[in-house]
């Protein structure tokens, strides 16, 4: 049910795409999981999977990377959550940490084998071109258009639409 109506979606079709791209069937479900549970709570969401990790300083600033040590962490900022998660793969944390740190405004940034490299993180990014359809949706749109040069990225949106988004186009929607 979508905005209180039935709608028939293509979701199997969907997620074996997701799945496929992944290369990786444990994250593709624990990430699709825990973003149809966003989706329902009309949480918004951002998964970025880099194709190669060797790349995320390209998209995140140091203070972001959990690997990073921060000296400078101000009281009650995410970073100082950081030294909760160091080194964790996405399939060993439970999932109701996982959808907590999703829903910390920013994304979750990690690499083809699940290993955690950012949450809350705000992408850099230069201006990309978007089309008339992806205008409409705003910052995260373009956050994930962005990111999706990197590697593939799962955005969910408030409204509970979830968007696969590789090499700088969507994918498709649900």
């Amino acid at each position: 049910m979508v905005s209180g109506r039935w709608h028939l979606t293509d979701a199997v079709e969907k997620y074996r795409i997701w799945e496929e791209a992944l290369g990786n069937k444990e994250l593709a479900y624990r990430l699709f999981s825990v973003a149809l549970n966003l989706a329902e709570e009309r949480r918004g969401g951002l998964f970025v999977i880099l194709d190669d990790p060797s790349r995320a300083r390209e998209l995140l600033s140091k203070h972001d990377l959990l690997h990073q040590q921060h000296d400078s962490a101000k009281s009650g900022s995410k970073n100082q959550l950081h030294y909760l998660l160091p080194s964790q793969r996405v399939t060993e944390i439970s999932q109701p940490v996982l959808e907590t740190i999703a829903r910390i405004d920013g994304s979750i940034v990690l690499d083809c084998d699940g290993n955690l490299l950012a949450f809350g993180a705000i992408l850099r990014h230069n201006p990309v071109a978007i089309t008339a359809d992806e205008v409409v949706e705003g910052s995260r749109t373009a956050a994930a258009i962005a990111a999706s040069q990197f590697g593939n990225v799962l955005k969910v949106s408030e409204d509970g639409r979830l968007s696969f988004y590789k090499r700088g186009h969507c994918a498709w929607n649900l």
